[in-house]
């Protein structure tokens, strides 16, 4: 029994030692209060006399949620989409077009297949958020220089993925100064990850 504890505490030191540089990383339930909270939802107003949604992908590309709408919805008319990060700003002068694609991409954005997310929140060690902040999937199926961390600290890493236990972020605010989330696991029994990261204040 003695020797079960002492190699039980031996393991807890070197993990602790292995991952001594990682950032700070709570996982939380994805049904939870709040990592719904992160959810983000479509935004529809009138500017300068044209219907204007502005949609945030929660689990899927933007673009590809954005291509399938357009592909589906007979348009009576045009639009101009204008993509930033994982969100598309679409102006047109048929409100019920709009209506129609924002409706098409919210019922696609969902987790099917073997397409997986990784999202959560990004702060600093003052419960701030950490905003535009590059995003990397790290592991074996990787998503590099795609996502940056919303004005809220939150974001979104879709991917097309390979089970394993060996997936981690990394957050960039240059080339010379990173951070590694602590690994987590991705797979078809678990697809969504989220998660709250505190990020070192620069310098």
């Amino acid at each position: 029994m003695g020797l079960v504890v002492v190699v039980s505490v031996l393991i807890v030191l070197a993990t602790k030692w292995q991952y001594r540089d990682r950032l700070v990383t709570s996982f939380l339930d994805p049904q939870s209060v709040e990592a719904t909270a992160l959810l983000a939802l479509p935004v529809l107003v009138e500017e300068e006399g044209l219907s204007t949604a502005k949609f945030t992908a929660n689990y899927r590309d933007v673009r590809w949620l954005f291509t399938r709408a357009e592909n589906r919805v007979a348009l009576s008319g045009g639009l101009q989409a204008d993509f930033a990060n994982d969100q598309v700003i679409i102006r047109t002068d048929q409100s019920d077009d709009l209506k129609k694609l924002v409706a098409e991409m919210t019922q696609a954005d969902r987790l099917e297949g073997d397409y997986a997310v990784v999202r959560g929140v990004a702060v600093d060690q003052h419960n701030r958020p950490v905003a535009y902040l590059p995003v990397d999937l790290i592991g074996p199926t990787p998503s590099m220089n795609e996502c940056l961390t919303r004005a809220d600290g939150s974001f979104s890493v879709p991917v097309q993925v390979k089970p394993s236990d060996d997936y981690s972020l990394r957050f960039r605010r240059s080339y010379a100064e990173t951070y590694k989330t602590m690994p987590f696991s991705l797979g078809k029994t678990k697809r969504e990850v989220v998660m709250r990261v505190i990020i070192p204040q620069k310098g």
